[in-house]
């Protein structure tokens, strides 16, 4: 028999937030890879298209350099969806506006009913 151990219930939070303050936001329960980036982009595609079709003329997506937004996978989807990019400094927390975004969810207690 080998001893029981509590496992912590896990949520996976990806975000998009444009310059006008509109957020974007997927929740999971898997762990960040290639391919769950490569879904949000996709799905963040089919809303920014509904929004305005010429979106992509004036949108520059900020990444941070986290090893599933460096891999070719992802590269060559971004590539194949036409979305233009760059990517901040290493640790520059302060430049990325999500972050500050994620700093509001993180301050407060999500889950206070422990569910």
């Amino acid at each position: 028999m080998r001893p029981e151990k509590q496992l912590r219930p896990r949520a996976s939070f990806l975000a998009a937030i444009d310059n006008r303050g509109a957020a974007y936001i997927s929740l999971g329960t898997s762990n960040t890879d290639s391919g769950v980036m490569i879904a949000f982009f996709y799905e963040l595609c089919k809303v920014l298209d509904g929004e305005d079709p010429l979106w992509r003329d004036r949108t520059v997506v900020l990444l941070d350099n986290a090893a599933y937004h460096r891999s070719a996978e992802v590269r060559a989807a971004i590539k194949k969806l036409g979305i233009k990019i760059i990517f901040s400094g290493p640790y520059s927390y302060i430049s990325a506006p999500i972050e500050l975004f994620f700093g509001l969810l993180k301050h407060g207690d999500l889950n206070p009913e422990r569910l």
